[in-house]
């Protein structure tokens, strides 16, 4: 198999390190409190060709943003992923390897319609930016949809307000019909579904290649000799990091509609199964190479690493409906 730095692709080169580190913890250290070694972290993003300095700014920025919790242990300091709710580790997993199952949707829509003066510019812009991040698509300024009945959603971020609207200036319907005849296109244009499409189509253009190549490299490997055309572990988790990375971008950016909106020649479930191929395939090896990194530091932390599959979450009961 070709060298890691030509199986990456080349705008994943320069990733931010930051985004590398969160990804590395939540894959293979997921749901532990133990802190790991500031100088394994560092290890780690050397492998991604961090310099120790810009690793060690990146750990130290991720905790002033609160997600690394520093720990210190005589001249020794090591970080802990800071504690999260069920809730929130639940909706992670939701998001990254469930939620492209099919939830049932009975056709109806949640509509938030608001007009908010100038003398609110605020709230205004604060409940806009809210919506979007709750995957509402702006159908107009000032008048949001989305499928299925969001009420909590909304309650939530009107509560958030620092002044909540009057009566009158915020309006919510929830149950609403869409003209069959028009729904389809009104999705498109609210979501912004053709240039979803294409970062989707953008990431198979950079990634299904190196699938081919892992795919032809199993089958022509024989199971009592390692196939040199497989990646060694060091790949393994470069890979398999870099994708995840990529990844998470995309399903954060997707607002996740049900199928029936966004068309059968919308490219997601391509994009899926590249991604949980070269994902799943490569686990085993980079959770190998994880620990051969922080092996050094501590070999009783290197025993507690374990890694994700797609085919893990397949069967697990969804938390939420769509």
């Amino acid at each position: 198999m070709r060298p890691a730095d030509d199986l990456l692709p080349r705008d994943q080169q320069g990733a931010r390190s930051q985004q590398l580190l969160i990804v590395l913890l939540g894959d293979y250290w997921h749901l532990r409190a133990e802190p790991i070694p500031s100088a394994a972290l560092v290890a780690l993003l050397e492998l991604f060709d961090v310099t120790p300095a810009g690793a060690r700014a990146a750990i130290q920025r991720l905790a002033k943003r609160g997600f690394l919790v520093s720990v210190k242990r005589g001249r020794t300091t090591a970080y802990s992923v800071s504690p999260m709710s069920q809730e929130s580790v639940d909706a992670h997993v939701e998001l990254l390897f469930r939620s492209h199952i099919p939830r049932p949707w009975d056709g109806t829509w949640t509509v938030v319609g608001y007009s908010l003066g100038e003398d609110q510019r605020g709230a205004r812009n604060t409940l806009r930016e809210r919506l979007r991040q709750s995957g509402f698509g702006n159908v107009h300024d000032g008048l949001w949809i989305r499928p299925g009945d969001r009420r909590s959603e909304v309650e939530s971020i009107v509560g958030e307000l620092a002044v909540r609207p009057s009566f009158g200036q915020l309006t919510v319907f929830v149950g609403a019909h869409l003209p069959d005849e028009s729904v389809t296109a009104i999705a498109r244009d609210a979501f912004g579904l053709d240039g979803i499409a294409a970062a989707y189509r953008d990431f198979l253009d950079r990634w299904e290649p190196i699938a081919a190549e892992i795919q032809a490299s199993g089958r022509t490997r024989r199971p009592e000799s390692r196939d040199e055309r497989m990646p060694h572990d060091g790949d393994a988790l470069r890979l398999r990091t870099s994708i995840m990375r990529e990844w998470r971008e995309l399903r954060h950016a997707d607002p996740m509609l049900p199928r029936s909106l966004v068309g059968d020649d919308f490219p997601f479930e391509r994009a899926l199964s590249v991604c949980s191929m070269i994902y799943d395939s490569t686990g085993p090896a980079a959770e190998a190479e994880f620990r051969r990194l922080l092996e050094p530091h501590s070999a009783e932390l290197a025993e507690r690493v374990s890694h994700h599959t797609f085919a893990a979450y397949a069967d697990v009961p969804a938390s939420r409906n769509t």
